[in-house]
């Protein structure tokens, strides 16, 4: 099949699903109200107990009040406090899940006090069944769906463009992050100072975060519109969710409709600085095959440093960072792919306004920075600029990534310099219009040469239905790839430079029932980004998203019947790299379930330049639910059928299983199993096989301290096949200890020790054991210990 025959039938096959489901769609949206509940649905003009004291003139705004100079708030999970008497309550919810707009099951009530030096946000979750709130507790970050939590979102700087969120749950557990309105995805990487708690009581639960304002971005300007959403997951029969606020289906984001936060004064002192230094002693012991053993002990002292110089302002800093309590990367399949694969950061110095380095691709991928030894950030944020730029000094030591159209290559990174930027505004009253621009320099150790890329990107929300987005990037290079004649090793040495474009736009359109997407992301093969995240270059990648969406179709919450099309090509001899048409039904049920569906019958992929376009077919379903509350979510997808054999070049019988379940056998013991597995035949025979698995243990002493145990095995088995493949065996195993006291976000214990091995045969065994102590401490949480 070539290029434009198949680009046709793509074509053909998603004007074929549109005719075929659109009579469905208008069928949908005419009959598709609840059949099964009479509830009449919530709208602004009917709301209950919107609010009791008439301050407000928007009906959803909600309203703070100051406290007093001799009123405190103890945080203790309750409302006992007399000043939360005075501050207005604000009842009004409206269900968004599963059925939108209907009155939510149970009342929710939420009440906002502040002083100067942070934001309190009282919640109060009415339950006629309080015996049945799931509340277990959980690591950071891990308040999920399934479990009862509250979760306020705040945009101080009133644009609806990116708001933090922080959660608590019933009990007492913690998670928050960043949500972004451009990809409409909450990010639970950046981590801010805030305390919460939780109280159970007969009547459900109380909730109370104390939200610092040095923690707050916002604007200098006092009379900027403060912005507020309160969420509330219930889980029962279904996974309810209840807003503050109703959000339509078809809103841009779900922060569109964030409402007032009207009563908020601005603290007088509005710079602030935070110094958190830290001191590790560790022990390492390494054992290469064939060499003798290598011990060394040390102490390492790190800084951390935030200072926020204005309210728009913030200036994050570290020397020496130690990242000994990260957890390990969760295991990925990579034997029969030729691409590298994405890694997510988890080092608390670039978690500060990650939200920023967002853009149409992955320009700035933080995880090229292997091993900084030191790095400097400053944030800007206000109503109509914002900006983030930061400079680092890194040992080197990983990969650098040498894309190309069939793979990813990589070469030994040495240490570099980097200095990269992202800056965007808003370029009209409604932050319907955004340009934006991003730079990056890399400077390699050893006059090994650079990496240079900048270029402007624009955003344009053209209607509530329509979005376009585009960027341009262009890359000059001289730190080129250099094989070792003796070793093989690739490193990068100064070369003649090379420069490339990459190019892509993006078309959105959201309705109630409709999901439309386009995109167009051509790359030139001389296209490289050494602190960006771009595994394949040469080749112009062309992909289509529609769905239609029906709602209220008993027995299904939610059901989506969408079809994916790509045609990806080689800028070279213009031949198909990859291209298919899948059609997907996606459904959303009771107890937390949903299933996927699709079927890859016209999926084409051709592993090397010049290779035969190998033709796939196979079938995939994913199903996620909560099955019991003591496995409060199993996530399995199986894929069957014949799969293209990357190293053979041949198409083979074979499949793929990811397995995980989150497991609570008792209250303390949290124990996470996860499975991941590959395999092809030759015949009768296995030709490839992989494995992947994890054991996540945490044992949750209190809301503070928890012991956390990681269980890692890999292996890879590939047969030989003379003049086709050679064989390859790998295998390795990991296990990590760590015990965490959290006295809060700026003060914390570590005690941990990981061990390692590597290699198939006694005699090529690799190992490798760490042991360290790690005591981070906020110097103004100090000073107040002892000021007492």
């Amino acid at each position: 099949m070539n290029l434009a025959t198949a680009w046709r039938g793509a074509v053909a096959c998603l004007a074929l699903a549109v005719c075929a489901t659109w009579p469905l769609a208008a069928l949908a949206q005419v009959g598709a109200q609840p059949a099964s509940r009479p509830d009449e649905p919530v709208t602004p003009d009917n709301a209950p107990s919107r609010r009791i004291d008439g301050v407000a003139e928007d009906p959803l705004a909600m309203h703070a009040v100051r406290l007093r100079p001799d009123e405190h708030i103890v945080l203790d999970g309750t409302l006992s406090s007399p000043a939360w008497q005075r501050a207005p309550v604000y009842a009004s919810f409206f269900e968004h899940q599963p059925i939108h707009g209907a009155r939510p099951r149970y009342a929710t009530q939420v009440q906002v006090l502040f002083d100067g030096s942070a934001v309190y946000v009282g919640v109060t979750a009415l339950d006629d069944h309080p015996e049945q709130i799931t509340a277990p507790l959980v690591r950071h970050d891990n308040v999920i769906r399934t479990q009862d939590f509250v979760v306020v979102y705040l945009d101080a700087i009133g644009k609806r463009q990116s708001a933090q969120f922080f959660r608590v749950s019933a009990s007492g557990s913690t998670g928050d992050g960043m949500h972004t309105a451009s990809d409409d995805d909450e990010d639970f990487s950046p981590d801010f100072d805030y305390d919460a708690a939780s109280a159970r009581n007969e009547h459900g639960y109380t909730s109370v975060l104390r939200i610092p304002f040095a923690s707050l971005r916002f604007s200098s300007d006092p009379h900027a519109e403060w912005r507020i959403m309160v969420g509330r997951r219930t889980p029962r029969d279904q996974a309810y969710l209840w807003t503050s606020v109703p959000v339509p289906t078809d809103s841009p984001s779900f922060i569109s409709a964030m409402q007032p936060l009207q009563g908020i004064e601005l603290p007088q002192q509005k710079s602030f600085l935070t110094v958190r230094p830290s001191i590790t002693a560790r022990h390492t012991s390494d054992t290469e095959p064939g060499e003798p053993t290598h011990g060394a002990n040390g102490v390492q002292g790190s800084l951390d440093v935030k200072w926020r110089a204005s309210p728009e302002l913030v200036i994050d800093g570290t020397l020496k960072p130690d990242f000994s309590q990260v957890a390990l990367d969760v295991p990925q399949l990579s034997g029969n792919t030729d691409f590298a694969l994405y890694l997510p950061e988890k080092r608390p110095f670039f978690f500060e306004s990650s939200d920023l380095l967002h853009s149409p691709t992955e320009a700035l991928y933080t995880r090229s920075f292997t091993a900084p030894r030191w790095g400097v950030r400053g944030t800007w944020r206000d109503a109509s600029l914002s900006g983030t730029a930061f400079a680092i000094d890194d040992k080197g030591g990983g990969e650098t990534l040498l894309p190309y159209a069939y793979g990813t290559n990589t070469a030994l990174q040495p240490g570099s310099r980097s200095v990269s930027a992202r800056v965007h505004g808003d370029l009209d009253e409604g932050a319907r219009f955004q340009l934006g621009g991003i730079v990056s320099a890399r400077r390699y150790e050893d006059d090994r040469g650079d990496n240079t890329v900048a270029g402007p990107d624009v955003a344009w929300q053209v209607n509530d239905a329509w979005r376009v987005r585009a960027q341009w990037l262009r890359s000059q290079t001289t730190a080129q790839p250099f094989t070792d004649r003796d070793t093989g090793d690739v490193t990068l040495v100064r070369g003649n430079a090379t420069t490339g474009d990459l190019v892509m736009l993006k078309a959105s359109r959201y309705t109630d029932r409709l999901q439309l997407d386009f995109s167009d992301l051509d790359i030139s093969p001389q296209f490289r980004h050494d602190t960006g995240f771009v595994n394949q270059v040469g080749m112009r990648d062309l992909e289509m998203h529609q769905g239609f969406a029906f709602r209220d179709l008993r027995p299904f919450n939610e059901l989506w019947l969408n079809l994916r099309s790509a045609l990806i090509t080689d800028r070279i001899d213009n031949h198909v790299v990859q291209e298919y048409v899948t059609p997907e039904v996606w459904m959303s049920l009771p107890h937390n379930t949903q299933v996927d569906v699709s079927w890859h019958g016209l999926s084409k992929l051709r592993p090397t330049a010049g290779g035969d376009l190998l033709s796939e077919h196979y079938g995939s379903v994913q199903v996620s639910s909560t099955l019991a509350s003591w496995m409060p979510l199993f996530d399995a997808t199986l894929t069957l059928g014949h799969l293209a054999d990357v190293s053979a070049g041949q198409v083979r019988p074979g499949g793929q299983l990811k397995l995980s379940m989150s497991t609570r056998p008792l209250a303390a013991p949290e124990i996470e199993p996860s499975v991941w597995a590959a395999w092809l035949k030759n015949g009768r025979l296995l030709a490839y096989r992989e494995t992947a698995s994890q054991l996540l243990g945490v044992w949750h002493m209190d809301a503070r301290q928890n012991l956390r145990l990681i269980l890692q095995r890999s292996t890879v088995d590939r047969k030989a096949e003379p003049g086709i493949v050679d064989a390859d065996r790998e295998s390795g195993l990991t296990t990590s200890l760590t015990y965490a006291f959290r006295r809060s976000m700026g003060t914390v214990l570590y005690v941990g020790a990981t061990r390692s091995h590597s290699g198939v045969g006694r005699e090529n065994i690799a190992r490798g054991t760490e042991a360290f102590v790690k005591l981070q401490v906020d110097v103004d949480e100090v000073r107040a210990m002892f000021a007492r």
